[in-house]
Protein backbone atom coordinates (compact mmCIF):
# COMPACT_ATOMS: atom_id res chain seq x y z
CA UNK A 1 0.00 0.00 0.00
CA UNK A 2 2.76 2.47 0.84
CA UNK A 3 4.51 1.72 -2.48
CA UNK A 4 1.30 2.61 -4.31
CA UNK A 5 0.89 5.85 -2.39
CA UNK A 6 4.53 6.72 -2.97
CA UNK A 7 4.02 6.18 -6.71
CA UNK A 8 0.97 8.38 -6.76
CA UNK A 9 2.81 11.09 -4.82
CA UNK A 10 5.82 10.83 -7.12
CA UNK A 11 3.60 11.09 -10.19
CA UNK A 12 1.76 14.09 -8.69
CA UNK A 13 5.07 15.80 -7.94
CA UNK A 14 6.31 15.13 -11.46
CA UNK A 15 3.10 16.51 -12.97
CA UNK A 16 3.22 19.63 -10.77
CA UNK A 17 6.88 20.17 -11.62
CA UNK A 18 6.11 19.79 -15.33
CA UNK A 19 3.29 22.32 -15.07
CA UNK A 20 5.56 24.75 -13.25
CA UNK A 21 8.18 24.43 -15.99
CA UNK A 22 5.56 25.00 -18.70
CA UNK A 23 4.15 28.06 -16.91
CA UNK A 24 7.62 29.53 -16.41
CA UNK A 25 8.46 28.99 -20.06
CA UNK A 26 5.25 30.76 -21.04
CA UNK A 27 6.09 33.67 -18.76
CA UNK A 28 9.38 34.17 -20.58
CA UNK A 29 7.48 34.61 -23.83
CA UNK A 30 4.81 36.99 -22.52
CA UNK A 31 5.43 40.64 -21.87
CA UNK A 32 7.79 43.17 -23.34
CA UNK A 33 10.17 42.03 -26.04
CA UNK A 34 13.78 42.44 -24.89
CA UNK A 35 15.26 45.51 -26.54
CA UNK A 36 18.32 45.05 -28.71
CA UNK A 37 20.63 47.16 -30.83
CA UNK A 38 22.40 45.57 -33.81
CA UNK A 39 24.08 46.81 -36.98
CA UNK A 40 22.44 46.24 -40.34
CA UNK A 41 24.25 45.16 -43.51
CA UNK A 42 25.31 48.75 -44.22
CA UNK A 43 26.73 49.36 -40.74
CA UNK A 44 23.76 51.39 -39.48
CA UNK A 45 22.37 50.74 -36.02
CA UNK A 46 18.89 49.28 -35.57
CA UNK A 47 17.23 49.43 -32.15
CA UNK A 48 14.03 47.47 -31.55
CA UNK A 49 12.54 49.95 -29.06
CA UNK A 50 12.66 52.66 -31.73
CA UNK A 51 9.81 50.80 -33.45
CA UNK A 52 7.17 50.74 -30.73
CA UNK A 53 3.94 51.61 -32.53
CA UNK A 54 4.59 49.13 -35.33
CA UNK A 55 3.93 45.43 -35.58
CA UNK A 56 7.40 43.88 -35.76
CA UNK A 57 8.23 40.37 -36.93
CA UNK A 58 11.75 39.44 -35.83
CA UNK A 59 13.06 36.39 -37.67
CA UNK A 60 16.31 34.70 -36.63
CA UNK A 61 18.03 32.87 -39.48
CA UNK A 62 21.39 31.75 -40.88
CA UNK A 63 22.78 31.21 -44.37
CA UNK A 64 23.43 27.52 -43.69
CA UNK A 65 19.83 26.87 -42.54
CA UNK A 66 17.77 25.20 -45.28
CA UNK A 67 14.32 25.92 -43.76
CA UNK A 68 15.43 29.55 -43.34
CA UNK A 69 16.25 29.73 -47.05
CA UNK A 70 12.80 28.39 -47.94
CA UNK A 71 11.09 30.86 -45.62
CA UNK A 72 12.86 34.05 -46.77
CA UNK A 73 10.83 34.59 -49.99
CA UNK A 74 7.59 34.33 -48.01
CA UNK A 75 8.82 36.86 -45.48
CA UNK A 76 9.78 39.18 -48.32
CA UNK A 77 6.28 38.84 -49.74
CA UNK A 78 4.72 39.66 -46.36
CA UNK A 79 7.01 42.67 -46.01
CA UNK A 80 6.08 43.90 -49.49
CA UNK A 81 2.38 43.34 -48.95
CA UNK A 82 1.97 44.60 -45.37
CA UNK A 83 4.86 47.00 -44.86
CA UNK A 84 2.76 50.04 -45.70
CA UNK A 85 0.07 48.85 -43.25
CA UNK A 86 2.45 48.96 -40.29
CA UNK A 87 4.45 45.70 -40.44
CA UNK A 88 8.22 45.78 -40.03
CA UNK A 89 10.04 42.55 -40.86
CA UNK A 90 13.51 42.31 -39.32
CA UNK A 91 15.79 39.44 -40.23
CA UNK A 92 18.40 38.74 -37.58
CA UNK A 93 21.26 36.84 -39.17
CA UNK A 94 23.06 34.59 -36.69
CA UNK A 95 26.06 33.53 -38.79
CA UNK A 96 29.41 33.85 -37.04
CA UNK A 97 31.61 36.94 -37.53
CA UNK A 98 33.91 34.99 -39.88
CA UNK A 99 30.98 34.62 -42.32
CA UNK A 100 29.83 38.25 -42.20
CA UNK A 101 31.23 39.03 -45.66
CA UNK A 102 29.03 36.29 -47.17
CA UNK A 103 25.74 37.58 -45.78
CA UNK A 104 25.19 40.66 -47.96
CA UNK A 105 25.71 38.72 -51.25
CA UNK A 106 23.48 35.92 -49.91
CA UNK A 107 20.67 38.37 -49.12
CA UNK A 108 21.01 39.90 -52.58
CA UNK A 109 20.86 36.46 -54.27
CA UNK A 110 17.74 35.63 -52.24
CA UNK A 111 16.21 38.98 -53.31
CA UNK A 112 15.58 40.01 -49.71
CA UNK A 113 15.05 43.73 -49.24
CA UNK A 114 13.57 43.78 -45.73
CA UNK A 115 15.90 44.90 -42.96
CA UNK A 116 18.66 42.44 -42.08
CA UNK A 117 20.74 42.94 -38.93
CA UNK A 118 23.73 40.97 -37.71
CA UNK A 119 23.99 39.01 -34.45
CA UNK A 120 27.34 37.20 -34.92
CA UNK A 121 27.76 36.43 -31.19
CA UNK A 122 24.15 35.25 -30.91
CA UNK A 123 23.55 37.46 -27.87
CA UNK A 124 20.14 38.57 -29.12
CA UNK A 125 19.23 35.05 -30.23
CA UNK A 126 20.10 33.79 -26.75
CA UNK A 127 17.87 36.43 -25.16
CA UNK A 128 14.91 35.28 -27.24
CA UNK A 129 15.68 31.60 -27.83
CA UNK A 130 18.45 30.03 -25.73
CA UNK A 131 18.08 26.69 -27.57
CA UNK A 132 19.19 28.50 -30.75
CA UNK A 133 16.71 26.67 -32.96
CA UNK A 134 16.46 28.16 -36.45
CA UNK A 135 14.47 29.59 -37.96
CA UNK A 136 12.93 31.17 -34.91
CA UNK A 137 10.75 34.26 -34.82
CA UNK A 138 8.70 36.48 -32.57
CA UNK A 139 5.71 38.60 -33.46
CA UNK A 140 5.66 41.83 -31.46
CA UNK A 141 2.63 44.09 -31.15
CA UNK A 142 2.49 47.88 -31.33
CA UNK A 143 3.08 48.18 -27.58
CA UNK A 144 6.31 46.15 -27.76
CA UNK A 145 4.83 42.94 -26.33
CA UNK A 146 5.62 39.50 -27.70
CA UNK A 147 2.32 38.10 -28.94
CA UNK A 148 3.52 34.84 -30.48
CA UNK A 149 6.66 32.84 -31.20
CA UNK A 150 7.36 30.64 -34.21
CA UNK A 151 9.84 27.78 -34.27
CA UNK A 152 10.92 26.14 -37.51
CA UNK A 153 9.32 26.52 -40.92
CA UNK A 154 7.12 24.27 -43.01
CA UNK A 155 5.49 25.17 -46.31
CA UNK A 156 2.18 26.85 -45.55
CA UNK A 157 3.27 28.37 -42.23
CA UNK A 158 3.27 31.78 -43.90
CA UNK A 159 -0.53 31.68 -44.17
CA UNK A 160 -0.89 31.28 -40.40
CA UNK A 161 1.68 34.01 -39.85
CA UNK A 162 -0.16 36.38 -42.18
CA UNK A 163 -3.40 35.78 -40.29
CA UNK A 164 -1.64 36.54 -36.96
CA UNK A 165 -0.09 39.72 -38.39
CA UNK A 166 -3.37 40.95 -39.85
CA UNK A 167 -5.07 40.44 -36.49
CA UNK A 168 -2.46 42.66 -34.81
CA UNK A 169 -2.72 45.25 -37.55
CA UNK A 170 -6.47 45.33 -36.98
CA UNK A 171 -7.11 44.43 -40.60
CA UNK A 172 -10.65 43.17 -40.69
CA UNK A 173 -10.96 43.91 -44.37
CA UNK A 174 -11.82 40.95 -46.44
CA UNK A 175 -13.66 40.34 -49.66
CA UNK A 176 -16.70 42.53 -49.77
CA UNK A 177 -20.00 40.72 -49.54
CA UNK A 178 -22.27 40.99 -52.59
CA UNK A 179 -24.73 43.08 -50.57
CA UNK A 180 -22.02 45.69 -49.96
CA UNK A 181 -21.07 45.98 -53.62
CA UNK A 182 -24.56 46.15 -55.09
CA UNK A 183 -26.18 49.47 -55.82
CA UNK A 184 -29.07 49.85 -53.36
CA UNK A 185 -31.18 51.48 -56.05
CA UNK A 186 -30.63 48.46 -58.28
CA UNK A 187 -28.87 50.54 -60.95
Amino acid sequence: MSDCCFSVRAVRRAVLLSLAVILCAGAAVAGNAPDFKLKDLNGNWFRLNDHVGEVVYVNFWATWCVPCRRELPHLQQLSDELGDKGLLVVGVNTDSAQNTSKIKPYVKRQQVSFLTVLDPDNNVLDAYNPTRDLPYAVLIDQQGNIKKTYQGYRTGDEEFLKKDILALLGDTEGPESPAETEDPAGE
